[in-house]
């Protein structure tokens, strides 16, 4: 039971967003013993923390729900947090306050933004009426509609990151010639811009009997259509959409700085520019150095939520919050590991590419290093650290 003297001393921290950046506030507040002093509430319109990268593997039945998911509500008592499963209606920054869906007024002393990205449909006819491949929720429709009726031809809009590795398990789920991938740009990875690696995942998937069309923007969806660029036409039993993210669509009462596609732009410790008990991590921000950019990636939320958290501790202990965030996958040098199924990821590394089952089983490791440590189970927080520090080292 807290005091007067000692309710009146305590901060209010929220955490919107339950992700990968909003667990790692939670979790470095709770190491760096400002959660049991002051007051961390956790927002999130979902109950479960979703490991994102592995949702793919759903389509394959290599994964089930229950391996890549965990209760926020059991998350944030383990974290001395408390959860409230609702949605953020409104930022009013005038007040640090915010508006939840259930219309209820929440203040606080620290704002966390971490709700992570949403689908980007470009305003391109029909395209909202496609399967997004995002979220949890998109691949269970997914999943029912394919049980439902099997499709004979299912295509992909996007090879992207998540365009390959949906095409790659749908391809081992549904067999050679069903799954077809339509790409704008001339490679497929185009984000990676790395040659080998485009080659090399094109490749794999045409190998396992993915039809690959390069070349050719959609323009708009019809009713089982994809209508492209240069008038061509592809008939389709079911469309998926792989193609973009953005920020979702916060309202706020005051402006907030914002860069391409709605990313909140953050200064090099994570702040909001204009607002410095405002911090916006992973997904949703825009965070540059030296004109690269952060990419959206699951390490890089996981290193901005601790070194938000960490400066918001410093705030609390009247220092100045100058931890600075050191980005690991930048858009200049990209760095990742995708899958292309079957059993196979492609590794890319400053420069290097490898194909074949150990990146892939890296990537399970990986999978199963996080979510220990996000259910709480025996090493995990060792071996994330130790996952971390071994990328730092990398990349350096």
């Amino acid at each position: 039971m807290y005091s007067l003297e000692q309710k009146y001393l305590m901060k209010r921290i929220i955490v919107v967003g339950g992700g990968f950046g909003g667990y790692n506030v939670l979790k470095t507040l709770f190491k760096e013993k400002i959660a049991e002093k002051n007051e961390v509430i956790l927002v999130d319109k979902s109950r479960r923390f979703v490991y994102l990268p592995s949702l793919p593997y759903l389509l394959s039945g290599k994964k089930q729900v229950d391996d890549i998911t965990a209760s926020l509500t059991e998350v944030a008592k383990r974290l001395d947090a408390t959860f409230v499963n609702s949605e953020l209606e409104e930022v009013l920054l005038s007040q640090d306050k915010i508006r939840l869906s259930s219309g209820e007024l929440l203040e606080y002393d620290f704002l966390v933004l971490a709700t992570g990205a949403t689908t980007e449909y470009y305003g391109i006819p029909g395209a909202e009426y496609t399967l997004p491949s995002w979220r949890l929720h998109h691949y269970e429709r997914i999943i029912e509609k394919i049980n439902t009726k099997r499709p004979q031809r299912v295509c992909i809009v996007g090879a992207g990151l998540t365009g390959v590795e949906v095409a790659g398990e749908l391809a081992e789920k549904l067999g050679e010639g069903v799954v077809t991938v339509v790409e704008k740009m001339p490679i497929v990875l185009p984000n990676l811009k790395n040659e080998k690696a485009s080659e090399e995942a094109e490749s794999i998937l045409k190998k396992h009997g993915v039809d690959v069309l390069k070349g050719r923007g959609v323009v708009k969806v019809g009713e089982g259509r994809l209508y492209l660029e240069g008038d061509k036409e592809i008939e389709c039993d079911m469309i998926i959409w792989s193609v973009g993210i953005r920020a979702p669509r916060i309202k706020f009462d005051q402006k907030v700085p914002v860069r391409g596609r709605g990313w909140i732009v953050v200064k090099k410790n994570l702040q909001v520019e204009g607002y410095d008990n405002v911090f916006a991590v992973g997904d949703i921000n825009c965070f540059s150095t030296n004109g690269a950019y952060a990419m959206k990636m699951a390490e890089e939320a996981i290193l901005q939520g601790k070194v938000a958290s960490r400066n918001i501790a410093r705030m609390i202990r009247g220092e100045k919050p100058s931890i600075t965030h050191q980005p690991i996958f930048l858009d200049t040098r990209p760095r990742t590991l995708v899958s292309l199924g079957h059993n196979i990821a492609l590794l890319v590394w400053n420069g290097k590419v490898v194909a074949g089952s150990m990146p892939f089983m890296g990537k399970m490791l990986i999978e199963r290093m996080v979510m220990r440590d996000v259910k709480g189970e025996f090493l995990g927080d060792v071996l994330t650290s130790l996952e971390s520090n071994i990328l730092k080292a990398m990349a350096s």
